[in-house]
This record gives C-alpha cells, sequence and structure tokens, in this order.
C-alpha cells in the first residue's frame, strides 16, 4: 500500500518524464505511453487517493497541451 507522499513523489516523477514521452514519442503515442508509466500507480493505490490520482495526472495532460482542459501551463503537483 502507498502512502500520500508516495503517490505525489510518483506523480512528480511522472509530470518530469512527461516532456521527455512528447520527444520520444510519435504525437498519437504519447497519451498511451503516459497511461501505460501511470497505470501501475493507479492499480497500486489506496481506493482513498485514486480520485487525487486522477486529477492531477488530468491537471498533468491538460498542462502539456495532450487534452483540452482548463490548466495550461500550470503546475499539477
Amino acid at each position: 500500500m502507498k502512502t500520500r507522499a508516495e503517490i505525489d513523489a510518483e506523480l512528480q516523477r511522472l509530470e518530469q518524464r512527461l516532456p521527455r514521452l512528447v520527444d520520444e514519442c510519435e504525437p498519437d503515442e504519447v497519451l498511451e505511453a503516459f497511461a501505460g508509466e501511470a497505470e501501475c500507480l493507479v492499480e497500486q493505490a489506496p481506493v482513498e487517493y485514486v480520485e487525487h490520482i486522477h486529477a492531477t495526472i488530468s491537471c498533468m495532460l491538460s498542462s502539456a497541451g495532450l487534452i483540452p482542459g482548463d490548466n495550461d501551463g500550470e503546475s499539477c503537483a
């Protein structure tokens, strides 16, 4: 079971990894690659943190311009 601090550290790692995925992957493969890296975190998280994880990931993807949203350029962690 992961603690909130461990989850937030992993979310921060994912946020830092996102620009590299954009550079390394074809545009239509970025979301799939990111989802693959985030999947383990979601699966191992206690139920009470899953909503926080999904909201943070949505913020990251929106800030990166990969999905629509209101978080353009904001930090999400």
